[in-house]
């Protein structure tokens, strides 16, 4: 489990979040619903003592602002991965008869 904080303007939000986390959120992202499981990976997986403070920033009438809960996902996300580099390797080009 990785704890990952971020700064959302003057406040920190504090998540706890595992790779079972984050397949679960792949698992339910659908072609045109974002925008929920973002939010859902979020609440799952902030820490109590960030739970209001996350609330007040993601939340606008009672649901999420989907351009608020989409940047703090990417983050979240991101930081998981850590430092791994991946990139394609192409194969040499064959030499021509």
């Amino acid at each position: 489990m990785a704890e990952i904080t971020v700064e959302v303007g003057e406040q920190e939000l504090v998540f706890d979040v595992a790779m079972d986390d984050y397949n679960r959120f792949i698992n339910e992202t659908l072609p045109n619903d974002k925008v929920n499981p973002a939010f859902n990976l979020l609440s799952r997986t902030v820490k109590e003592e960030s739970k209001e403070a996350f609330k007040k920033i993601v939340l606008v009438d009672g649901k999420p602002n989907g351009m608020i809960v989409m940047q703090i996902a990417g983050v979240v996300v991101s930081d998981m991965g850590g430092d791994v580099q991946i990139s394609i390797k192409k194969p040499k080009s064959s030499p021509k008869a």
